[in-house]
């Protein structure tokens, strides 16, 4: 880590005027909650968010949700239907299509990817996520053009490609891969997904009878899922096969990895920071030791709230929302305006759609030892089901699939047993 001798000139004054200079790191949803925090705590500070993108915060799970109509204007389409309201804000400084290459905590000093560097008072850590892959990433091999789905990018690749009914080839089993399973064959794709690891989808969340019965369902509407061997015969190497870059020549079929993700905190190295699964936090989103800095979304891991002891990190929408805003309240307060009383207590619950079939998630299933059907039968899931999650016999977790709302009243009563427990 250089010294501060060492940055180039600083290109953001100094709080000169007396008001606070706050940087956030990451134009996502969790980094827009965070300085709406902040400045509905009339915060008197000056706000800059920096994002790799060029884009300013829109609903990336939104990408894999819908299909669009053939169209010349296929990109304003779908940069539009995901923009996130409220995002254009004046009170903001947005640099955009900038990277935070190296931050220097105890001197509070960022290093930009443009060779300037940025000296706050206040700081959010909220870099999200980048996708795992088991290759290089993006490129071309002899069969498959690969990719992965991570920002608005891709989701316009990914979209002019299944638009084109190409054969798509997916790899995971997980919210991403069975999302865009279910949009490939709106398409009209002839869809092959390979999960090497599991039986079969959201295993690690919902156990394996769950996940098999989920795998059927994918089988039944035309979809080819292959699991174990079966699916690591399919599986493709890149650098085994001399890729090229993706703009190489058509006719290859499409494979995309969502396999997980990686959280970005190679930036925060040198700090002295737990950066072994994101950036480690307490109840109050702050990283320690810095009283200045906070972290928010998928990329901080805090104290569960539900298994006392344990720390976890979600990478859902709702977590960015709820995590983002006591990160920007506990910086507000850290500076002087107000105070925070409350810690996190963020009620987990998700929720996605497959071939039709409505899939909630509630509290944290993967804690469980043992699971119960409350309604219904994991055969017919499109006529509903509801899953109890139990650990030594307190219910943890539920989840319910549907196709209508045939037990959405026993859902919610389970759901009320689980806040309340």
């Amino acid at each position: 880590m250089p010294s501060a001798s060492d940055l180039p000139e600083i290109v953001m004054p100094p709080a000169v005027d007396g008001r606070p200079l706050i940087g956030i790191v990451g134009s996502g949803i969790a980094g827009l909650r965070a300085a709406k925090a902040i400045l509905k705590c009339e915060a008197d500070a000056r706000i800059v968010i920096f994002g790799d993108e060029d884009h300013r915060t829109y609903n990336r799970p939104g990408l894999t949700k819908k299909r669009y109509p053939l169209s010349d204007a296929l990109d304003m389409t779908i940069a539009e239907d995901v923009k996130v309201h409220g995002a254009e804000n004046d009170a903001l400084t947005w640099r955009l299509g900038t990277r935070v290459q190296a931050a220097d905590l105890r001197d509070r000093i960022l290093r930009l990817s443009t060779g300037e560097t940025f000296e706050y008072d206040g700081l959010v850590i909220a870099s999200g996520v980048r996708p795992r892959t088991s290759v290089w990433g993006d490129g071309e091999c002899e069969l498959h053009t690969h990719r992965t789905l991570r920002g608005l990018g891709d989701a316009r690749y990914i979209h002019h490609r299944l638009q084109a009914s190409d054969k798509v080839t997916l790899v995971g089993a997980g919210f991403v891969a069975c999302e865009l399973a279910s949009l490939a064959r709106e398409y009209g794709c002839e869809v092959i997904m390979l999960e090497a690891l599991r039986r079969g989808p959201f295993e690690s969340v919902l156990g394996e009878r769950v996940s098999m019965a989920l795998g059927r369902w994918l089988v039944q509407h035309g979809i080819t899922f292959l699991t174990g061997d079966s699916a690591k015969e399919l599986l493709c190497d890149v650098r085994a096969s001399n890729p090229v870059p993706s703009s190489g020549p058509p006719g290859r079929s499409l494979f995309i990895e969502a396999i997980g993700s990686v959280p970005n905190v190679e930036w925060l190295h040198g700090n002295g920071l737990d950066l072994s699964d994101g950036v480690r936090v307490d109840e109050y989103m702050r990283v320690s030791p810095w009283p200045n800095v906070f972290a928010a979304g998928d990329v901080a891991r805090y104290p569960d709230p539900w298994t006392a002891g344990n720390l976890t990190r979600m990478e859902f929408w709702k977590n960015a929302i709820d995590t983002g805003d006591l990160a920007g309240r506990s910086l507000a307060s850290a500076l002087g305006y107000g105070s925070v009383t409350s810690r996190i207590g963020y009620f987990p619950s998700m929720s996605t759609e497959v071939l039709g079939l409505r899939i909630q998630i509630a509290g944290n299933p993967k804690m469980s030892d043992s699971m119960e059907t409350v309604c219904g039968d994991l055969d017919q899931p499109d006529q509903g089901v509801v899953v109890a999650y139990l650990r030594e016999g307190a219910m943890v977790g539920a989840a319910y699939m549907d196709k209508g709302a045939r037990f959405n009243s026993a859902y919610i009563k389970l759901l009320k047993s689980l806040r309340g427990r």
